[in-house]
């Protein structure tokens, strides 16, 4: 009895037991994962934001992200749950890609007041122009001016 215990107990215990080392035949590195989960992200919200557009033109999609990484639906999941089993990787690369948000984010702003900065130049430029040439009419008034009373 004491011994069909103890086997029942290492058969349970052996049998519960999770391999989390075994990789998937096609894994994906953690670069590429990294960058597939952004697009991932950029989707969603994009998805969100321009939803009609989006569904009447059919741009996005599970298809888009599978071609553009070369990859399979298969692979993608297999590689996902993967990482979600190391818990210290899929950390780093959520990390990363929170880092590369950050950056765009940073970019996006650096531009818009780029381009805010040139459409106030010029129209600061336009100002100008239209003050030199409200100037110059004014001159060319005041000489027509003072010829038309020195003509008298």
């Amino acid at each position: 009895m004491k011994i069909n215990r103890f086997l029942i107990i290492i058969f349970l215990f052996i049998s519960c037991q999770v391999d989390l080392e075994t990789k998937p035949n096609n894994l994906i590195n953690e670069k590429k994962m990294e960058l597939i989960m952004q697009d991932m992200i950029l989707i969603k919200a994009i998805s969100k934001k321009y939803k009609i557009v989006i569904n009447q033109e059919n741009w996005f999609g599970d298809e888009y992200l599978y071609e553009k990484h070369k990859i399979d639906c298969l692979n993608l999941i297999e590689s996902q749950n993967y990482y979600a089993k190391s818990p210290k990787i899929y950390l780093e690369i959520h990390n990363k890609i929170k880092a590369n948000m950050e950056r765009m984010i940073d970019s996006i702003d650096f531009l818009s007041k780029d381009e805010i900065k040139k459409i106030k130049e010029k129209e600061s430029y336009k100002k100008d122009s239209i003050n030199k040439i409200k100037a110059n009419m004014e001159r060319i008034i005041d000489s027509i001016d003072f010829l038309s009373k020195s003509e008298n």
